[in-house]
């Protein structure tokens, strides 16, 4: 796996342990689809989702109501050294959401 793409899934599930811990929030489906795809792929399918649907994820809004923004996976596909990992459109999508 590409070093960056660890890195990536490293942080994101950072973020679901500190989430876990601050607000109490388990993301169980989110875990268990970066076990099954990785992080990037995990980000892009959910990405993909919430473009088709026009809905955010439900752990989107959670962190939303805690105020946590930076916790979600979105802001971590913003972030400039991942950004080689997504497609400008997804990226947008993320900054779009985070306002």
């Amino acid at each position: 796996m590409d070093p960056l793409a660890i890195k990536f899934e490293e942080e994101i599930r950072a973020k679901m342990l500190h989430a876990k811990k601050e607000c109490r929030y388990n993301p169980t489906r989110f875990n268990q689809m970066i076990a099954k795809y990785g992080g990037v792929e995990t980000a892009k399918r959910l990405i993909a989702n919430a473009l088709q649907t026009g809905n955010t994820s439900d752990g989107f809004t959670t962190l939303c109501l805690y105020g946590r923004l930076d916790l979600t996976m979105e802001n971590s596909v913003c972030k400039p050294e991942y950004q080689s990992l997504f497609s400008p459109e997804e990226i947008a999508y993320c900054k779009e959401v985070l306002g």
